[in-house]
């Protein structure tokens, strides 16, 4: 009986498109990046606690310029899926994030890319986020992460870790405020 050749074509397609650098895109001024990302965690110590978190959206990013050996991005984040599992009623909700800057330590695109970022955005809720307070929140947030290349063409997949304050900022009293971590995964591409 002969073995079936089909497995093996299968592992060296997905190991192509795995492994593929088909040409070097640097990220620099002009480029942009368009990812899709789904994240979650759960409530830390400084606020309102015992609260799970999950939301999906997409993130636009340009590239403004080039800083030592890596790049500049202002980013756009819409995050039609907002969910906090939380005591007293859980909520729903959606998110814009209009101010994100993230550095890319390195502007090669086929090769891992660390970055970190510092952004802010508004988050409106069905419900009072945390439980008691409003239902119009902002979202200070930091965060560090990896693009990872894949299949060449500057498609990437981002793992990253977030920190995300949810505070009404004095718009309403109580203000505990929610500080939460959050791990996000992400698939996206850079393009000229």
């Amino acid at each position: 009986m002969r073995p079936k050749t089909l497995p093996i074509k299968l592992l060296c397609l997905v190991l192509l498109l795995f492994c593929a650098d088909l040409y070097a895109q640097d990220v620099t001024r002009g480029t942009k990046e368009f990812e899709f990302f789904a994240q979650g965690g759960h409530s830390v110590s400084g606020g309102r606690g015992d609260t799970s978190i999950f939301n999906a959206g997409m993130r636009v990013g340009f590239a403004l310029f080039n800083l030592g050996p890596g790049s500049v991005e202002h980013e756009f984040e819409a995050i039609p899926v907002y969910y906090f599992a939380q005591p007293g009623k859980n909520a729903y909700g959606v998110s814009f994030t209009p101010f994100d800057i993230k550095y890319n330590f390195q502007r090669n695109s086929t090769r891992p890319m660390p970055f970190i970022e510092l952004g802010g955005g508004v988050l409106f809720t069905n419900s009072d986020v945390p439980f008691g307070t409003n239902k119009v929140n902002f979202t200070p947030q930091a965060g560090v992460g990896v693009h990872i290349p894949f299949g060449g063409r500057g498609f990437h997949a981002t793992l990253a870790l977030k920190y995300v304050h949810v505070s009404n900022a004095g718009l309403s009293e109580p203000n505990p405020g929610l500080n939460s971590v959050q791990v996000r995964l992400g698939f996206g591409m850079f393009k000229k």
